[in-house]
């Protein structure tokens, strides 16, 4: 598999929100082999997303991801992510970090079991999204869906205790 960020998304997003999208586009397809199906993900109209899958023996395919499917990962995980900036910013011991952090966890788990769900019956023999790479689709469809603002961007990034 390999997997690409719809060209039209990049025109115009800010310089950060780009390294962002490349570190997660990175973190997927470096272990993955890059042969077909290609899959391109794009915002949807309801602030979901749009999976275009395409294979070498075939037309296009679109899997819709609704914001519905992804309302409460969407919503827990900025919150989440807020709670991270505001707790490096000193504002929280360790503990607190900790549980954040675990908190993070399990919205990556919610969301990438729903993702998972909903890519399956598009799926063909030998073609598997198991549940750390749905996890990791959680996070790039999260950075294209969400605009973060620019002290948040990359606080999704890390795990564990800050340096």
């Amino acid at each position: 598999m390999r997997f690409r960020i719809a060209d039209t998304l990049w025109d115009g997003t800010r310089p950060d929100r780009e390294e962002e999208w490349r570190h997660a586009l990175l973190d997927l397809n470096h272990e993955h082999d890059g042969a077909p199906p290609i899959l391109t993900f794009d915002r949807a109209e309801d602030g979901g997303a749009v999976v275009r899958v395409e294979r070498a023996d075939g037309p296009p395919s679109e899997i819709g991801l609704s914001f519905d499917l992804l309302r409460d990962p969407f919503r827990d995980y900025r919150e989440v992510i807020q709670r991270l900036a505001r707790s490096s910013a000193g504002a929280f011991g360790s503990r607190e970090w900790e549980s954040l952090d675990y908190a993070k966890k399990l919205v990556h788990d919610d969301a990438g079991l729903r993702i998972k769900k909903a890519l399956r019956p598009h799926l063909r023999e030998g073609e598997v999204v198991d549940l750390k790479l749905a996890r990791r689709l959680f996070t790039l469809i999260f950075l294209i869906a969400q605009d973060l603002p620019r002290e948040l961007v990359t606080r999704h990034r890390g795990h564990g205790l800050p340096s």
